[in-house]
C-alpha cells in the first residue's frame, strides 16, 4: 500500500481562503473597536483653541475698544465612519470629488470638466448679453482650454493636458462668470493661468528644470477628508458688555491667499506662488505632526495623515480715489466695497490642522506671512489633580479615559494579535508606505496597529523600536509557537514526512491561527490502527509503520481448516490458533469426521 499525498495546490488554495476569511473577521473586530473608541472619545480632547490667534495687526488686537482678541478654533469631528475615510473613499470619483474629472456642475448647461479623450478642459456657462433694443437675453458660451490657448471650438492646436489639478477655492464661491482659473499639470510640470475675459493661457517654465525640489500635489484649497476636522477663525470683538458686541472687521470665509496661491508639496511643505508671475514667492509653512500614542513624529507627509485642512488669512483694505481707506475686511472678496477704487490684499499667514492616522489626535500650527511657525498646539485632555491641572495626550485619552474605552482597546489589541505574525511584522516595516486613509481599509497589512505605530515612532534607535514591536507581538508569537508544537505532534502521529512536518511548523510560526486551521482542514483523514511491532497507532495506507518502520504481518487469505485438540495434548488448554505451530495429523480432527465439531 502507498500513501496518497495532498496536492500542494489544494493546501495553498485552502490556506488562502482561510487567510482571507479570517482576515475579514479580524478586520471587522478591529473596525468595531476603532469606531467605539472614536465615538466615546472625550469632547474636551477634540478641540484646540488659540487666543489671540497671533496673525492680526497689533492696532486691531490692542485697540482699547476690543473686548476679546481674535481666536482660532480647530475641531476634531465626531464622525467615525466618515473620519476613517470610508465615505471619502467612496465619493472620491463622484462629480466634484477629489479625483473626479468634473470640477463643478450647477446644471446641465453650466459646468466645468476635464475631457480626458481630448486632453482639454471644457467650460460651459450662460452669460447675459444686451440686444440692440436693450433687451437682455441669455447666451450659452462653451470654451475648450488647452496648454497652448483657449477656443470656443475644440482644436488640436490647443494642446493636451495630462494630469491637471485646479484651484478649487475659486469654484467654491463662484458667483456668476468665472474670470480666471489657475491650474497645475503634474505630467507637464507647469503652472497655468487661464484668463476667460482675454481668452489667453499663461504658463511658467518647466518646473522640473527650474525647481526640481518642488513636487506639488494640491493647489489653492488644501484639504483632505473634510469630515475629519474643521478650522474656525473669529476676528477681534469690540463691545461695552457681554451681550452688546460686534466684530472689529467684517469676516468672510478664508479660502483665498490673496495675491498668492497656496501649493502643497509631497513632503508636507506649503509654498506661496505669485498668481501674476507664476513664480514661487517663498515658503508659507508646513503640515504639523500630531502627537501619537508613542510620541511625536518629527515631520509628516500628506499621505501620513488621515486628514488636514489649511486656512489662509488675508486682510483686505479698500481705498477711495483720494487714498483714504474706506473699510477693512478679512477673507475673500465676496462683498467688496462698492465705492472703493483700489483694493489691497495683504497676506497675514495661515492656520494648518493635521489629524493623525488613527483619528485620535490633531495638531494646529500657526504661521505668519514670512512662513515662521509662531504657535503650535495639540489636542489634549485636561485632568484635575488637586489644585493643579495636567494634560493627557488625546491619543492616550481616547484609548483609556472614556467609558468602556479599555475594553475596546484590549479587544483591538487582541484582534491584532490574532492576525498572522508575519503580516504584523510586515506592517511594522511598510506602515509608512501605506496612505493613512487606505490603512483603515486593508485586510492583510495593519499600518494603524500598535506594532506599526511603534515603527512610525521617531523616538529611540531602530533596534529599540524593533525590540518594542516584538514585545508588543508577544501574544501573537506565543500563540503561534503553541499551535506549531501541536501541529508537530499531530503530524508525527499521522505519519507526515519530516520535510512536510517542517513546512507545516514553519508555516504555523509565520501565519499562526490561519495556518493551524488550514492544517486541520487538509490533514490526512485515516483511521489509525495499532502496530503489532511497536504497539503505537500507525497508518493503514502505508506499507511500513511510520514510527518503527516494520512491515505488515498479514496471514494468507485462504481460511485454515479447523483444528481440535484432545485433552491429552501436550499443549493442554493453551490456545495455539495463530501461533504458527503445525498440529500432527493424528492429533487433529476434521469437521467432516464423525465426532468432530458439529457432528453427532
Amino acid at each position: 500500500m502507498k500513501s496518497v499525498p495532498h496536492h500542494p495546490f489544494t493546501v495553498f488554495a485552502a490556506g488562502f481562503l482561510v487567510l482571507l476569511f479570517s482576515s475579514l473577521l479580524f478586520f471587522w473586530l478591529r473596525f468595531l473597536c476603532e469606531l467605539s473608541l472614536l465615538e466615546r472619545m472625550p469632547s474636551e480632547a477634540r478641540a484646540i483653541k488659540v487666543q489671540p490667534s497671533g496673525l492680526m495687526p497689533p492696532e486691531l488686537e490692542e485697540d482699547p475698544n476690543v473686548a476679546h482678541p481674535s481666536f482660532v478654533l480647530a475641531i476634531l469631528y465626531r464622525n467615525p465612519e466618515r473620519q476613517l475615510g470610508f465615505i471619502n473613499s467612496l465619493t472620491t470619483r463622484f462629480p466634484v470629488g477629489p479625483r473626479s474629472k468634473v470640477y463643478f456642475i450647477e446644471s446641465d448647461k453650466e459646468y466645468m470638466c476635464f475631457d480626458k479623450a481630448s486632453g482639454q478642459i471644457v467650460y460651459q456657462h450662460f452669460e447675459r448679453q444686451t440686444m440692440p433694443d436693450n433687451s437682455p437675453i441669455p447666451r450659452l458660451f462653451q470654451f475648450y482650454i488647452g496648454p497652448e490657448g483657449i477656443s470656443e471650438i475644440p482644436n488640436q492646436i490647443l494642446g493636451r493636458f495630462v494630469e491637471p489639478m485646479i484651484d478649487q477655492s475659486q469654484l467654491f464661491h463662484k458667483e456668476g462668470i468665472l474670470h480666471e482659473l489657475l491650474l497645475y499639470d503634474k505630467s507637464l510640470q507647469c503652472f497655468f493661468r487661464i484668463d476667460f475675459d482675454q481668452k489667453t493661457v499663461a504658463k511658467d517654465s518647466d518646473l522640473s528644470k527650474k525647481s526640481p525640489a518642488h513636487k506639488p500635489i494640491q493647489i489653492g484649497l488644501l484639504l483632505k477628508n473634510p469630515a475629519s476636522c474643521q478650522i474656525k477663525w473669529n476676528s477681534p470683538v469690540a463691545g461695552d458688555s457681554r451681550t452688546n458686541t460686534w466684530p472689529v472687521i467684517l469676516t468672510s470665509p478664508n479660502l483665498d491667499a490673496g495675491p498668492y496661491l497656496l501649493v502643497l508639496d509631497a513632503s508636507g511643505r506649503i509654498d506661496l506662488l505669485d498668481k501674476q508671475t507664476l513664480e514661487f514667492a517663498g515658503t508659507a509653512g508646513h503640515l504639523p505632526a500630531p502627537e501619537t500614542y508613542f510620541g511625536t513624529i518629527p515631520s509628516v507627509r500628506p499621505r501620513d495623515l488621515l486628514g488636514y485642512r489649511v486656512q489662509p488669512l488675508v486682510l483686505n483694505k479698500f481705498y477711495s480715489e483720494d487714498g483714504r481707506m474706506l473699510e477693512m475686511t478679512s477673507g475673500d472678496l465676496a462683498n467688496p466695497e462698492p465705492l472703493a477704487s483700489r483694493v489691497e490684499r495683504d497676506y497675514l499667514g495661515l492656520f494648518a490642522a493635521s489629524v493623525s492616522r488613527n483619528g485620535t489626535a490633531m495638531a494646529l500650527a500657526i504661521f505668519d506671512s514670512e512662513g515662521k511657525q509662531i504657535k503650535t498646539e495639540y489636542t489634549r485632555l485636561p485632568q484635575s489633580e488637586g489644585r493643579y491641572t495636567s494634560y493627557l495626550q488625546s491619543s492616550r485619552a481616547a484609548l483609556w479615559k472614556s467609558p468602556w474605552a479599555p475594553v475596546s482597546t484590549i479587544g483591538k489589541y487582541l484582534a491584532e494579535n490574532l492576525h498572522p505574525p508575519i503580516l504584523s511584522l510586515a506592517s511594522y516595516f511598510t506602515a509608512s508606505a501605506i496612505e493613512a486613509g487606505a490603512g483603515h481599509r486593508t485586510l492583510f497589512l495593519l499600518p494603524n496597529s500598535f506594532v506599526a505605530m511603534i515603527g512610525l515612532d521617531g523616538g529611540g534607535s531602530r533596534l529599540e523600536r524593533f525590540a518594542s514591536a516584538l514585545w508588543c507581538m508577544t501574544p501573537s508569537i506565543l500563540l503561534a509557537v503553541w499551535l506549531a508544537s501541536r501541529i508537530g505532534k499531530d503530524a508525527t502521529l499521522v505519519g507526515l514526512s519530516r520535510k512536510a512536518r517542517r513546512c507545516w511548523i514553519a508555516g504555523t510560526l509565520a501565519f499562526g491561527l490561519p495556518a493551524f486551521i488550514t492544517y486541520k482542514l487538509t490533514r490526512p483523514k485515516v483511521a489509525l490502527v495499532t502496530c503489532a511491532n511497536c504497539g503505537k497507532p500507525r497508518r493503514p495506507d502505508m506499507d511500513k509503520c511510520h514510527l518503527c518502520n516494520s512491515p505488515w504481518h498479514v496471514p494468507e487469505l485462504t481460511a485454515p481448516d479447523w483444528r481440535v485438540l484432545d485433552g491429552d495434548s501436550p499443549l493442554g488448554d493453551q490456545d495455539i490458533r495463530g501461533s504458527g505451530c503445525r498440529i500432527p495429523e493424528d492429533q487433529a480432527i476434521r469437521k467432516d469426521q464423525p465426532g468432530g465439531p458439529g457432528q453427532p
